[in-house]
């Protein structure tokens, strides 16, 4: 059915009803001029009761008439605009020739600011890559309240700093043997496990001075406890040592994990984790009051070469085969998914938990930051692009 057959069939029809409204009103007996007694007499009554005569009804049909016209009129108009929407269009421009184009204005406030907007982009892509040419990396640290990542160089022993922001670097401190990872103690200094000497560093970042706090053979990784203890994992021992750093004393605390082990966090509630690089890509819950330990999941064909705790049961470990992977673990069942790829010979994780940021370095001198919460839906970040 056609516009029109649907405007002239709804006009039909309410000419219709308005020619029967007329012809009850003059027709029907008792319609016409009502006497002002009887007004009165059914203005008196109670209005909750039904009226004895119908003069109210024949006031209704004196309204209903005027409204089926106003209908059909109505109808009569739709139907030229379906027949001709060319007038409306006429309408419509003559209207905006006479009041003029809309001008829409845009205030100073309305407009983004720029620091805003790159922190949107930035959001959006989920990671970024902030430098090269940091050498070949094996640890990473970060201290948030500067803004900037410590980045170990094995190969050239030192140790780098990286303005996150800008991704300017500077040497803080070289000569600083086989380093393989680095924390902060957020006092000024940084600690690193100097895996060809066998020992574990303190390194003044304001001075770039070094020197041995205790010998440690094979120590490849270090966490730290905030209380003015070192934990550090011997690759080649299978073993975890707590170093005092004030005075160098060593405690055994677990022994019999495999060769090949090199990376160690800790939970602040009496556990370590610790990760395997080498030969099994295992992670092991360690007991730091008695020393027992249990597998807590095996990475199949890959390594657990760092290991950090997000704080809500969950850590991240970075895979430095398999083209270079990041692996999110939950520590309640072992399950586990991967949340990025592309990183490459990834050896440095460190997070800044406070601003939502993970940072991976690796043997390529690269530093990429990634956003925690673009790690989260399934699939995480998948592939990064430099």
């Amino acid at each position: 059915m056609s516009f029109e057959n649907i405007f002239n069939s709804g006009g039909s029809e309410a000419d219709s009803a308005k020619r029967s409204a007329e012809s009850l009103n003059k027709d029907a007996p008792g319609a016409g001029d009502v006497s002002e007694a009887v007004r009165k007499l059914e203005s008196e009554r109670d209005p909750w009761l039904v009226r004895q005569t119908a003069h109210g009804a024949f006031d209704v049909m004196g309204f209903l008439s005027p409204l089926f016209q106003k209908i059909n009129e109505t109808s009569a108009g739709q139907r030229q605009v379906a027949e001709n929407p060319g007038s409306t269009s006429g309408m419509a421009s003559s209207t905006l020739k006479a009041a003029g184009p809309p001008r829409p204005t845009i205030s100073e406030e309305d407009m983004p600011k720029l620091e805003d907007l790159s922190k949107m982009i930035g959001d959006r892509r989920g990671y970024a890559l902030i430098t090269t040419g940091l050498g070949t990396s094996e640890g990473l640290a970060v201290d948030p309240a500067q803004n900037t990542a410590y980045v170990a160089d094995r190969g050239g022993q030192k140790l780098s700093a990286v303005k996150i922001a800008t991704g300017a670097q500077r040497v803080v401190a070289s000569g600083l043997g086989d380093i393989c990872d680095v924390k902060l103690d957020g006092k000024g200094k940084a600690y690193a496990a100097d895996y060809g000497n066998g020992r574990l560093l303190a390194v003044d970042l304001s001075t770039g001075t070094s020197g041995a706090v205790a010998s440690v053979p094979g120590a490849y990784g270090l966490a730290l406890d905030g209380r003015g203890t070192a934990y550090v994992i011997s690759h080649s021992e299978g073993k975890l040592t707590a170093v005092d750093l004030q005075s160098g004393q060593k405690t055994t605390v677990a022994t019999g994990l495999p060769v090949g082990v090199g990376a160690v966090a800790l939970d602040g509630k009496g556990k370590a984790y610790v990760g395997q690089k080498d030969h099994g890509g295992n992670l092991y819950e360690v007991s730091l009051a008695d020393g027992t330990k249990r597998l807590l999941t095996t990475l199949s064909g890959a390594s657990a070469m760092r290991i950090e705790l997000i704080g809500d049961g969950k850590a991240y470990t970075v895979d430095h085969q398999n083209g270079g992977r990041l692996h999110e673990i939950t520590l309640a069942d072992g399950s586990q998914r991967v949340v990025a790829g592309g990183l490459a010979t990834c050896e440095g994780l460190a997070l800044d938990t406070a601003d939502g940021q993970i940072y991976v370095s690796n043997r390529e001198g690269q530093l990429w930051q990634i956003a925690h919460r673009a790690a989260q839906p399934l699939g995480g970040v998948g592939k990064v692009v430099a």
